[in-house]
């Protein structure tokens, strides 16, 4: 029985270390991507609400063409895809937002 209760104890003990080890590789793989810019940007979230709000193309425009994630053409493709969806109960806001995902390839930003 003795021997039973230590081993339990040495495999909690180890889980718990494989555990910290894997939330600290976890801490360092976000510090990484961070530094990197695979985060979201908070420039798009801005244009999104402009363009909900019915600020010009125009504005919106100038407001991607800061963000590091979007060339022109991407910005063009971006207000194509969203510009249908602006008469939408939130101005066209998540229909932004889901083509700039589309446009990125990814899913990134959220509602």
């Amino acid at each position: 029985m003795e021997g039973l209760l230590r081993n339990t104890g040495l495999i909690s003990i180890l889980l718990v270390v494989l555990y910290s080890i894997k939330k600290l590789y976890d801490v360092a793989d976000m510090r990484k991507a961070g530094v990197q810019g695979c985060y979201e940007n908070k420039d798009i979230y801005k244009a999104a609400r402009k363009f909900a709000q019915g600020a010009p193309e125009d504005e919106v425009r100038e407001i991607l063409s800061g963000s590091y994630e979007l060339d022109g053409r991407q910005i063009g493709q971006t207000m194509l895809l969203a510009l249908a969806s602006r008469q939408d109960r939130d101005g066209g806001y998540a229909a932004f937002l889901k083509a700039v995902n589309q446009v990125l390839g990814e899913d990134r930003y959220y509602v």
